[in-house]
């Protein structure tokens, strides 16, 4: 799975409006549904596989690991500048920072997001993006972008 951000997926959709084509041609143009390019293009890069973002990349003129290099370039610059001000949590499941709940059978993990390097309540590494796609962290207990849970 390739590792996709918001701002990535932004920059197709630019690059695809700045050729004057529409959603449609494109998806048309590398076989993927018209919605899964739109919504890939709205940040939810998880709509589309891997072959349709290299057709795409390739269709639309993008290098895509340049791109990927500087948005991983981008986020070290605002993590390494002041560390305590990016946002973590903490990745243990019983660490009191953690709330857990159920929806049916599954328990979840509703993380509270701390400044810092350390957890203040257990002293455990806070993780700063989601462990399974890499993406900045929201509020709650799942990836908005690719629905895994933050804590296991």
């Amino acid at each position: 799975m390739l590792n996709i951000s918001k701002d990535i997926c932004q920059k197709f959709r630019d690059a695809r409006r700045a050729l004057g084509l529409t959603q449609s041609q494109i998806a048309a143009e590398i076989g993927c549904h018209q919605e899964a390019l739109s919504m890939f293009e709205r940040g939810r890069a998880t709509k589309l596989s891997a072959d349709y973002v290299t057709k795409l990349a390739g269709r639309l003129g993008l290098d895509l690991k340049r791109l990927q290099k500087e948005d991983d370039a981008s986020s070290e610059d605002g993590e390494t500048s002041d560390v305590c001000s990016v946002l973590g949590f903490c990745p243990e499941p019983e660490c009191p920072s953690n709330v857990s709940y159920a929806v049916g059978r599954r328990t979840f993990h509703r993380v509270t997001l701390q400044r810092g390097i350390y957890c203040a309540h257990c002293g455990e590494v806070l993780e700063k993006r989601c462990p399974a796609c890499g993406e900045k962290l929201n509020e709650g207990a799942c990836c908005s972008m690719c629905g895994a849970p933050y804590v296991k």
